[in-house]
C-alpha cells in the first residue's frame, strides 16, 4: 500500500486513508494543525474533532494513528485515548 500524500487528499476531496496505510509528513502535519489534537503521545495521534460516534455507547470515535518505522499509519477509528 502506497503511503497517503496531499496529492491524494486533494483529488478524493475529503480524507480517504484506508486502515494499515502510511500517511505522508504534510498530511500528518495538516491533520495536527487543523484542530488541536485529541491525543498525541506515546506514539498515538488522534484527530481533534470526532470522526462519528459508536451509537451503542455515545463514545465519541476519532481517526487514529500510531507512528511507525516510515512515520505514521492510519490504524482507523478509536475511541479517545487520555
Amino acid at each position: 500500500m502506497e503511503t497517503y500524500t496531499m496529492q491524494d487528499w486533494e483529488r478524493d476531496g475529503s480524507l480517504k486513508v484506508q486502515i494499515g496505510q502510511t500517511i505522508a509528513w504534510d498530511v500528518f502535519h495538516q491533520l495536527l494543525g487543523c484542530v488541536p489534537p485529541r491525543c498525541y503521545r506515546n506514539g498515538i495521534f488522534q484527530v481533534g474533532e470526532p470522526y462519528s460516534h459508536d451509537w451503542n455507547t455515545g463514545q465519541a470515535l476519532y481517526q487514529t494513528f500510531k507512528s511507525g518505522e516510515n512515520g505514521y499509519k492510519y490504524v482507523g477509528l478509536m475511541v479517545g485515548q487520555d
